[in-house]
């Protein structure tokens, strides 16, 4: 099931801002252009967004605009906007990674930032229930999937199972790959985890910013 979409005049009413507000944003980039999706209707042709991601978005900037200046809240919220050439030593200091992430851990320090968005997405994973080994599938392919992250919006990270039945013998063979919303798999496999990629880009960025 796709997600619940809002029309731009109740996200308007909901929130309180104005057109012009909601069209300067987007020109900033605080919120992404995939999240303004056209529909027809029949009064013609109206603009809808993702439910939960512009209330969750719009309130975000009200709450973050008295104390930073909208480019701050660009380099914290864009995810064009995402970190590049930094490396940091602790990454399991980050809140989106915390402790869960220890075994996931495949260095001593100097992570960058598409390496510590793949390690929020697999301790999200283990904090779900998923065993280390299989959220390390997970981690494994968010970090070598660097361009991704600069336009993550409907992309989740998914880990599923495939079922093998040969010769008497059943097995259950993990995967993980990186799909657009809705995610659908083939009747021998289920999913077990999926994560917003986007939504865990910009909790990675909020915790930089908080230890900055």
């Amino acid at each position: 099931m796709g997600e619940e979409l809002l029309a731009k005049k109740e996200v308007l009413k909901l929130t309180g801002i104005s057109y012009g507000q909601l069209y300067r944003w987007k020109r900033k980039g605080l919120i992404p252009e995939a999240w303004f999706v056209r529909r027809a209707t029949v009064t013609g042709q109206e603009t809808f967004f993702p439910k939960d991601k512009i209330l969750a978005r719009i309130e975000q900037i009200q709450s973050m605009k008295e104390a930073r200046s909208l480019d701050e809240l660009v380099q914290i919220l864009s995810p064009e906007a995402a970190p590049d050439g930094g490396h940091w030593d602790d990454p399991l200091a980050l809140s989106p990674i915390g402790p869960q992430a220890k075994e996931l851990l495949w260095k001593q320090d100097k992570y960058d930032f598409a390496e510590l968005v793949a390690l929020a997405a697999g301790a999200e994973a283990v904090r779900g229930g998923v065993p280390a080994t299989a959220a390390q599938l997970l981690v494994q392919l968010v970090r070598t999937e660097e361009h991704i992250l600069k336009t993550p919006s409907g992309i989740s990270a998914v880990l599923g199972e495939k079922a093998i039945d040969r010769g008497g013998i059943s097995v259950r063979v993990p995967f993980a790959v990186l799909a657009q919303e809705p995610v659908r798999v083939d009747h021998e496999s289920r999913i077990v985890h999926t994560c917003d990629l986007e939504s865990i880009v910009e909790r990675v960025k909020l915790a930089l910013g908080e230890v900055a």
